[in-house]
């Protein structure tokens, strides 16, 4: 099953990485919030979790981000591309955290 998670993970961080960043998304910041720092934090936990369990403090910096983003979804819902972008970096996270999760489980 974990087999399955990572090959799962692995093409959907693919899929994202052909994704452009939304137009007129790079300067806005919803809560405060660079949604480009954003995304590139996502997308480095996203890589970092397919190479094996992530280290406590990385582990939790991924669930505060992805918390984060999924607070912020909201701000980009008039935009269908900036939502479809954003919602696709979210699966993501969420998939890594799981992948991460699960190897954790397995160490211990």
């Amino acid at each position: 099953m974990l087999e399955r998670e990572i090959e799962l993970l692995a093409q959907l961080l693919e899929e994202f990485g052909a994704l452009r960043f939304p137009p007129g998304w790079y300067d806005r910041e919803p809560g405060g919030t660079s949604l480009v720092t954003l995304a590139t934090t996502l997308t480095g936990c996203t890589v970092a979790a397919l190479d094996g369990p992530l280290a406590d403090r990385h582990r939790e910096h991924l669930r505060q981000r992805r918390a984060l983003l999924a607070d912020l979804l909201p701000a980009v819902a008039a935009d269908t591309y900036a939502t479809s972008y954003f919602v696709t970096l979210y699966r993501m996270a969420v998939l890594a955290e799981e992948v991460d999760d699960r190897r954790a489980a397995e160490v211990n």
